[in-house]
């Protein structure tokens, strides 16, 4: 059997710097996504606060005896 010489593989200083620099820039991706997607939920979490806000408070009268409900607004047809 014929024996090779075994394969070597040669670096350069370019080749490290261009895979750390792909590195970091791979992290620095990760991270915004990150903080895209915690700041997309943190939105919604406010919309839904400022949803629950906006909707006016019944009084007690109207809690208890349904005045100002929705029965008498709905158009009833037979």
């Amino acid at each position: 059997m014929l024996r090779r010489p075994a394969t070597t593989i040669q670096l350069s200083q370019a080749d490290i710097d261009q895979y750390d620099a792909n590195r970091a820039r791979k992290v620095w991706e990760a991270q915004q996504a990150q903080k895209q997607a915690s700041s997309q939920s943190t939105d919604a979490t406010d919309k839904s606060k400022d949803q629950v806000q906006q909707v006016p408070m019944k009084s007690k009268k109207d809690r208890i005896m349904g005045g100002g409900g929705s029965r008498g607004e709905r158009n009833r047809t037979r």
